[in-house]
């Protein structure tokens, strides 16, 4: 059961001024830029917050209208107006990644039971994206069913706990 999907032109910006530079470069006004948060840690720094904004241009039909060829086509479609642009946009990152994810559950409470997603475009939607030097992510999330429920499992050190309680 898909939760829902997105479809999207994606761009890592460091800066939020940066991610309206892109906006102001590309002319055209992104489905949302958020920001985001990881984290990092090295020997000389320890740990770190990095926080870096998304530029994101989702495509104009979502999983309910269309499948997922057709989502990529129509994202295409948008692109095209401003694709030479895309090519000349300064920033420190690989600017484009199309980002095709899914948030969905599992089919079975107790887990995946044969359930796999198919990935296969068309050669015409791949050389369109390969011309504007774009790549195509593919994710897949996995949630928990509803209905499931964890179940318990005891290893050696719990079963040790358990006998040192019981006295």
């Amino acid at each position: 059961m898909i939760l829902y999907s997105h479809v999207s032109l994606k761009h890592i910006c460091d800066t939020a001024a940066e991610a309206e530079a892109v906006t102001a470069h590309l002319g055209v006004q992104p489905s949302r830029i958020r920001e985001a948060k990881s984290h990092s840690w090295s020997k000389q720094e320890g740990h770190a917050e990095n926080i870096s904004w998304i530029w994101m241009l989702d495509s104009p039909k979502s999983h309910t209208e269309a499948d997922l060829p057709e989502r990529l086509w129509a994202l295409a479609e948008t692109i095209q107006p401003f694709a030479e642009r895309l090519q000349t946009i300064k920033s420190s990152h690989k600017p484009w990644v199309v980002d095709i994810i899914y948030h969905n559950t599992p089919q079975y409470p107790h887990g995946v039971k044969g359930e796999f997603h198919y990935f296969m475009l068309p050669p015409e939607i791949m050389r369109r994206f390969a011309a504007w030097d774009l790549m195509i992510g593919f994710e897949v999330f996995w949630f928990d069913h509803p209905d499931w429920v964890r179940p318990e499992t005891i290893g050696r050190f719990g079963r040790f706990l358990r006998w040192l309680r019981k006295g």
